[in-house]
C-alpha cells in the first residue's frame, strides 16, 4: 500500500540542464514504486523552470518558484500544500537555509554534491537536521562518511535507448559533417559544460588552450562545445578565447537560440556518436553527466583525476591535477594540467589514427555497454531507490489518503514536446 508523499525540489522536469535531466527521469520511475502507487503521491518543485502559477503534467503536479532562486522563501508553503511527508532535493546543499526545519514533519533527503576536498563548512552547516544525505559520487559518499555525516550513495543515470551507440554510421557520418562542420575524415572532439561563474569550475581556459596545442598540426580537427559561449552567465567569453589561441575557425559552439530554448536529449546523443574523443576535465565534478553520456555512446573521455571524475571512466584517461586552487567555498578544487590533456588527446587520436580514423565498433560497445550496466535508470530505481523508499515508508507521518484525479481538466497543460514521459529501453522519447 502507497503511504510516500514526496515534493522533489530540482530543476523542472522540461529543461535541458544537468538537473532537469534527472528530474525528466528519475521521477515517473519512481512514481511506479508501491511506496507512492502512482504519480499522484508526487510533487516536483520547480524552483528553476517555472514561475507565476502551477502545472499539471501527466498527473504530476508541478509548483513554482518564489522570490528566492533557490525556494528558500516557499519550500515550506508547497510541503504544508502538498502533505508531502518526504522531501528530495536535487541541488547544491550550501544555498539551501534551515530546510530540514522548513519542511518538518515531512524527511529531508538532499540529494547533493561535494566538489571539494574538504567538505565545505557551508555544505555541513546546510545538512544540519537532514534526515539522510544522498550522494551521487562514491568519492561524496566515502568523503561524507570521513566526517561523520550519515549518507547513501545513489548516482545518477542515462536513458540507454537515447545514449547508446547509433548503428546507423551513414546517418552520424552526414551530421559529422553537415552539422558539425568537420572534413571527411577528420578528428571530432567535444565537450558539454555551462558556461557560468568564474573562476571557470568547467575549466574551459585549460581545455580549449590544451586542444588548440593538439590542433596545430592536425588540419583537420575541429572542436565542438556545446554550451552559450557568452559571457551572460557571469562565464568566459569563449569566442574571444578561441580567438587569442588561434582556433577561431575550427571551434565551434551551438546555435544560441536553438540552446536556450532547449535541444532535444537525441541532438546531444547524435553530437556524441560523431566524437573521436570527449573533454570532461573540469576542475571538480558533483558528478559529471556528460562524462558518463559521451561513454555511452562509445567515446573515449578525458577527465581530471579529482573528486567524482575518474570513478566514471570506463575508457579514457585521468590526468593527474597541475595544482590546487582555493576557492570562495574556503575549501579546495584541482587545476587541470593542460600539457597532461594535451597529451591524452595525441595518445587518443594515435589510436583513432591506427585504426583508420575511425574507432573500431567492439571497442565502442563495450565502453556503451560498461556503462549502462552501471549507471542505467532502471537499474538505479530497482537496487537503490526502491529498497530506500521502502525503508523510509516505515519512518514517516502518514498523509491522508489521496486519490487520483480523473477526468478533471489539466492546469496549465503543456505541449507534447514538454510532457513528462517515462522512456524505457528500445524506446525513444516523442518530440
Amino acid at each position: 500500500m502507497s503511504n510516500c508523499r514526496l515534493l522533489y525540489s530540482s530543476n523542472a522536469p522540461w529543461s535541458n540542464s544537468g538537473y532537469g535531466v534527472q528530474s525528466r527521469s528519475l521521477l515517473p520511475r519512481l512514481a511506479q514504486l508501491p511506496e507512492f502507487g502512482g504519480i499522484q503521491n508526487i510533487a516536483m518543485f520547480a524552483w528553476y523552470g517555472l514561475q507565476g502559477g502551477m502545472h499539471n503534467i501527466d498527473g504530476l503536479r508541478v509548483y513554482p518558484a518564489g522570490m528566492d532562486p533557490y525556494g528558500n522563501d516557499i519550500i515550506d508553503s508547497h510541503v504544508r500544500d502538498f502533505e508531502a511527508n518526504l522531501v528530495v532535493s536535487l541541488i547544491d546543499v550550501w544555498v539551501m537555509r534551515d530546510t530540514a526545519n522548513k519542511v518538518k514533519p515531512a524527511l529531508w533527503l538532499p540529494w547533493l554534491p561535494i566538489d571539494h576536498d574538504p567538505i565545505p563548512e557551508s555544505v555541513i552547516n546546510a545538512l544540519q537536521g537532514a534526515h539522510l544525505a544522498l550522494s551521487y559520487s562514491k568519492w561524496a559518499s566515502e568523503l561524507m562518511t570521513k566526517t561523520g555525516i550519515k549518507n547513501e550513495y545513489i548516482p545518477h543515470g542515462v536513458e540507454p535507448s537515447i545514449y547508446r551507440v547509433d548503428p546507423d554510421v551513414d546517418k552520424v557520418s552526414r551530421f559529422k559533417r553537415d552539422v558539425l562542420r568537420t572534413p571527411e575524415g577528420g578528428h571530432l572532439t567535444v565537450m558539454v559544460a555551462a558556461n557560468k561563474g568564474y573562476p571557470d569550475r568547467k575549466a574551459f581556459q585549460v581545455q580549449m588552450r590544451a586542444w588548440a596545442k593538439f590542433a596545430k598540426d592536425k588540419p583537420d580537427a575541429r572542436l565542438y562545445v556545446h554550451t552559450d559561449p557568452t559571457p551572460m552567465l557571469g562565464g568566459l567569453d569563449l569566442f574571444k578565447l578561441a580567438a587569442s589561441l588561434g582556433v577561431v575557425d575550427k571551434v565551434m559552439f551551438p546555435d544560441r537560440y536553438k540552446y536556450f530554448t532547449g535541444l532535444p536529449a537525441e541532438f546531444l546523443a547524435l553530437v556524441y556518436n560523431c566524437a573521436d574523443a570527449f573533454l570532461g576535465a573540469a576542475m571538480s565534478e558533483g558528478f559529471g553527466i556528460p562524462i558518463i553520456e559521451a561513454q555511452a555512446c562509445g567515446v573515449p573521455v578525458i577527465v581530471n583525476d579529482f573528486s567524482a571524475m575518474p570513478e566514471l571512466v570506463r575508457w579514457g584517461y585521468k590526468i593527474e591535477p597541475r595544482d590546487m586552487i582555493w576557492t570562495p567555498q574556503n575549501s579546495w578544487q584541482a587545476w587541470p594540467d593542460h600539457a597532461g590533456i594535451t597529451d591524452a588527446l595525441c595518445e587518443l587520436h594515435g589510436q583513432w589514427e591506427s585504426t583508420g580514423n575511425k574507432w573500431p565498433m567492439s571497442k565502442r560497445l563495450q565502453a556503451q555497454d560498461a556503462i549502462h550496466s552501471e549507471y542505467n535508470w532502471d537499474q538505479i530505481v530497482a537496487e537503490q531507490w526502491g529498497p530506500l523508499m521502502k525503508r523510509l515508508s516505515g519512518e514517516i507521518v502518514q498523509p491522508k489518503s489521496i486519490e487520483p484525479v480523473v477526468g478533471k481538466k489539466k492546469v496549465g497543460t503543456i505541449r507534447k514536446i514538454n510532457k513528462l514521459e517515462l522512456v524505457t529501453p528500445g524506446e525513444v522519447a516523442n518530440g
